[in-house]
């Protein structure tokens, strides 16, 4: 080779070495951009977990609230128809016989009507057909 040609060929490499350092300064560059940008999304992923955490807690806090309030309520109208019912029983324990405010024996057939009320008898009258006299 001539010496023209290797000068020629010298400077084609280093132009080319050069490209490629640029080319990977940007690509360097880039990769430096992206992972900035992967820490971002990361760092707010984080507080958007720590959000829905909070979210999901409070959440807990209410249905806990509410349950205990339901509760409450249920045990209280228990507590005031126990209260009604055993009112009644007694008042209609005080107009039973053995008088002196004591409760009373009933009787089997009276403890039924207590029970189960009255027996209600229904009859049906059977006729022959109207068109034709009996």
């Amino acid at each position: 080779m001539t010496e023209q040609k290797m000068k020629e060929e010298q400077e084609r490499r280093k132009k080319k070495e050069m490209e490629e350092r640029m080319s990977l300064e940007e690509t360097k560059e880039q990769i430096l951009k992206l992972q900035e940008k992967l820490l971002a999304l990361q760092e707010e992923k984080h507080q958007l977990f720590l959000q829905l955490k909070k979210v999901l807690h409070e959440e807990e806090k209410w249905r806990r609230k509410e349950q205990s309030d339901l509760t409450t309520l249920t045990s209280a109208a228990y507590q005031q128809s126990l209260t009604i019912h055993t009112g009644t029983l007694l008042l209609s324990m005080q107009g039973s016989p053995g008088g002196h405010n004591r409760p009373g024996t009933l009787m089997a057939a009276d403890r039924a009507k207590q029970m189960f009320g009255p027996k209600v008898l229904t009859t049906r009258k059977v006729g022959l057909c109207s068109c034709q006299p009996t």
